[in-house]
């Protein structure tokens, strides 16, 4: 098997394409040794981690089964992706204490998939890094920040940055429900004292997540994949609310890392830049000792990304849990495994540009 690292964004329903990016890659002969994840991405990484027997396809199909509305006799397949605003019976639940409604912080209740959640996934398997390193980033309401929490840091990780934490700790059904408690329809997710949102309100990709729980002999050769849910780049303008809408959703949780590395260098310039560092830099240089170096230092693995996007989110597409919406995510997901596959076998550059 061919060791990899994934990091997976949210995206509701969205999730089925990472779903479909993973069970491919899995059928490929890639097997994860770190996974991170925010909202749906976490929910998709505990199965990953915590699939019983290490059958990740199976446990991604149950998981996914549980969470995909049967389909309704009388309507056509394709007009069923609203059904789920009135409930998921295995996610979430619509509030019914209308007495109640003034004092209201979210629209539903998301208990369900808080027994989905523990019902599905080897919560055990998922606390033992030996088996595989896992990650999940919520937003922090107190802090306003993001908090990762993991069954793993590696040396030379950085667990405070600002507000910025990781902490490593055993690992509940609450915290992957924490990473997906998305305003205003999901309620806010207590963790000890703090109270969390979606991770993805700061930061959809959690790149950080897994570059912590890197060792260093992976640096420089794990490949990782990132799934993009929301790709932003050649779309049409907008022709009416309901695409003003999808777009609005998708430059808030589209991927923003491009943007942090590089300048005008990029990102190859930029890991360039840091293994001539390395390589400059004297060894018994006491720059070598500072965190900050030490992160740079871990900053090389970017060089081994490797990025599986999907298609532009459709007009309500992370909400469409229906049948017939989650399988056409799924296969759309096997589909780009194959694409990615057949560009690196034509030896194109598997990096993209930054933005």
């Amino acid at each position: 098997m061919k060791k990899m690292a994934l990091i997976l964004q949210g995206g509701g329903a969205l999730g089925a394409f990472e779903y479909g990016v993973v069970a491919k890659l899995v059928e490929l002969g890639w097997q994860p040794t770190a996974v991170s994840g925010v909202s749906i991405g976490a929910v998709n990484a505990a199965a990953i981690a915590g699939a019983r027997g290490g059958d990740i396809i199976a446990s991604l199909h149950a998981m996914w089964e549980a969470i995909t509305l049967p389909q309704l006799p009388m309507l056509p397949a394709s007009l069923q992706g609203n059904l789920s605003l009135l409930g998921n019976p295995n996610f979430w639940r619509s509030r019914s204490d209308f007495f109640n409604m003034m004092r209201w912080t979210s629209l539903c209740d998301t208990s369900p998939m808080h027994a989905t959640l523990g019902s599905h996934c080897d919560f055990e398997q998922i606390n033992d890094d030996k088996h595989m390193r896992f990650a999940v980033t919520a937003t922090n309401l107190h802090t306003g920040g993001p908090t990762t929490f993991c069954n793993h840091h590696a040396s030379g990780a950085h667990t405070h940055a600002g507000n910025h934490t990781s902490t490593e700790t055993v690992l509940t059904p609450a915290h992957v429900l924490a990473s997906g408690s998305l305003p205003p329809g999901f309620p806010s997710t207590r963790i000890g004292n703090d109270h969390f949102w979606d991770g993805g309100l700061f930061s959809n990709t959690p790149i950080d997540a897994l570059l912590n729980m890197l060792e260093p002999n992976e640096i420089a050769t794990l490949p990782i994949f990132v799934v993009d849910l929301f790709p932003t780049d050649g779309q049409a303008l907008p022709a009416n609310m309901m695409e003003v809408q999808t777009r609005t959703m998708a430059l808030q949780y589209q991927n923003r890392f491009w943007t942090q590395y590089g300048g005008d260098g990029r990102l190859e310039g930029f890991v360039a830049m840091l293994e001539e560092l390395e390589r400059e830099l004297p060894a018994k240089s006491t720059l070598r000792k500072q965190p900050a170096f030490q992160w740079l230092a871990r900053l090389q693995a970017l060089k081994n990304i490797q990025v599986i996007s999907s298609a532009a989110a459709p007009e309500g597409g992370d909400h469409d849990f229906s049948k017939y919406g989650v399988n056409k995510a799924y296969e759309a997901g096997r589909a780009a495994v194959v694409s990615h596959v057949e560009q690196a076998a034509r030896k194109k550059p598997l990096l993209r540009d930054a933005a």
